[in-house]
């Protein structure tokens, strides 16, 4: 091998000749390509060492394998065999099923193969199961390699134990769940505290109420009873007298001045004529007394606390004499009460509560009417507020009771929260919001019952109580 230079010869700005000089580099040559050769050889030691170091700091934290095109497994390292529990003869030609746990769906590996086989690398987290049956989780990257037209000949997939993650994190999810289950339960408990509070109140209301109210018809009822059955005796009484008088003025036309004096002065005919109405008046007074103090001991019924077999009707009108002096409206138009009552048997209840059913549903229809009378007070034509009561034995052995007005009316979402505790449309200090949760809870809880309210905007409102006839053993 020769190196060759060349330079022009001139004559003036003529070129004549050019002059060549030739040297022999085979030698020189030869020498140089050997140190290239030694400098390549040495650079190719030194990839081989970095590869071989970063494969072998890849194999001591990672799970390394290799598929072919098809993903058999064609190269699994030393961890892939530790952490499955399978030997490398048993992994070499199989696929990754023989780990598939069954954890994640058909579509999750659907989309894993759909990835890489369009020779993208795909990332994500697989939970995988060892030969012994156990489970572990790992971070997966896999990584196709492609050939000349970009088609995959092989996938590199790495593989990182994240098992303890996924168990703290799963154990910081249960707890997290734990608490958000602990504070569900203790706000329920200060609900229900709340609601227990309150209906103590209520009930401890209601009670003193009752027993003012047993109190004085138990007081009442002594002398009352005392008036009403004198009053038999003092009309026999004055029957007698006055058959005594008629019969003096019968044979004694013409009395003696004096009595001639106070006849005319007590008007003695008018007395005698008016007396009797003036006793028949006080015995109907009496009457109305008695009934009065009846029904108020049949509506506390403190004696009572148990389930007994009792006369709804009587309940319905101990509860309307109650509220007798609400149903005059101030507002010129008094609330008429219609009764259709059905021939209903005998139910096993608790009176007094049943009867604080009544008392809340009543006293919320009159409520209802009297905000409907004030509204429309003024006007010309009013409709009279009505409050109607039907009663029913249905085709389920139950006893049903209809209590209807024709108020203003619910909205659906306040109709929705009626029997909810607390909730109440009604001002500040007007209310708590516990009479239709009592009305529920006795009805449906204490008794089995159903009740339902149907109300409208403008069609005013009716509650349905239905009760067992007899109450289970």
């Amino acid at each position: 091998m020769f190196e060759c230079h060349s330079q022009p010869q001139r004559l003036g700005d003529e070129i004549v000749g050019r002059v060549w000089c030739f040297r022999d580099i085979t030698e020189f040559n030869s020498l140089y390509l050997e140190a290239k050769s030694q400098q390549l050889q040495a650079e190719f030691q030194n990839s081989l060492k970095e590869l071989s170091d970063l494969k072998f700091a890849l194999d001591k934290a990672a799970i390394v394998a290799i598929t072919d095109a098809n993903g058999l497994i064609t190269y699994v390292n030393d961890k892939f065999c530790e952490l499955s529990q399978y030997k490398r003869e048993e992994l070499l030609g199989r696929d990754h099923n023989i780990v598939n746990s069954g954890y994640h769906s058909k579509e999750f590996f659907q989309e894993l193969w759909s990835t890489i086989s369009k020779g993208k690398v795909w990332k994500g987290e697989i939970k995988n199961k060892a030969k012994d049956g156990s489970f572990y989780w790992v971070d997966t990257t896999i990584i196709p390699f492609l050939n000349e037209k970009g088609k995959p000949i092989q996938y590199l997939a790495i593989r990182f134990d994240i098992t303890e993650r996924k168990r703290v994190e799963e154990a910081l999810r249960n707890s997290e769940l734990q608490l958000k289950q602990q504070k569900q339960q203790l706000e329920q408990a200060l609900q229900e505290l709340k609601k227990a509070q309150l209906q103590l109140i209520h009930a401890e209301k209601m009670s003193s109420l009752g027993q003012l109210v047993a109190g004085i018809a138990h007081e009442l009822n002594n002398p009352v009873s005392f008036i009403y059955g004198n009053l038999n005796y003092a009309q026999q009484y004055f029957k007698d007298l006055l058959e005594l008088i008629q019969s003096y003025v019968k044979n004694y036309p013409q009395p003696v001045p004096e009595v001639q004096l106070l006849a005319e002065k007590i008007d003695l005919e008018f007395l005698m004529s008016d007396l009797p109405k003036l006793l028949d008046s006080m015995k109907a007074g009496s009457e109305r007394i008695r009934n009065l103090v009846l029904s108020l001991r049949n509506f506390s019924r403190l004696d009572e606390a148990e389930i007994k077999r009792v006369d709804i009707h009587e309940g319905i009108e101990s509860t309307l004499l109650i509220l007798q002096h609400r149903l005059r409206s101030p507002y010129g138009l008094d609330i008429e009460v219609r009764k259709d009552y059905a021939d209903l048997p005998l139910v096993e209840v608790n009176s007094a509560q049943l009867n604080q059913v009544f008392l809340n549903i009543l006293n919320n229809a009159i409520e209802a009417l009297e905000e409907g009378n004030g509204a429309r007070a003024g006007e010309e034509t009013q409709p009279r507020p009505m409050i109607w009561i039907r009663t029913e034995v249905t085709d389920d052995r139950k006893v049903a009771i209809r209590i209807a007005d024709n108020g203003p009316g619910m909205t659906e979402a306040v109709r929705a929260r009626a029997f909810d505790p607390f909730f109440t449309t009604k001002p500040v200090g007007k209310g708590m919001g516990l009479g239709l949760s009592l009305a529920y809870q006795i009805v449906v809880e204490k008794h089995g019952g159903q009740i339902e309210c149907i109300s409208a905007p403008g069609r005013g409102t009716e509650f349905i109580i239905k009760i067992p006839i007899q109450q289970p053993l």
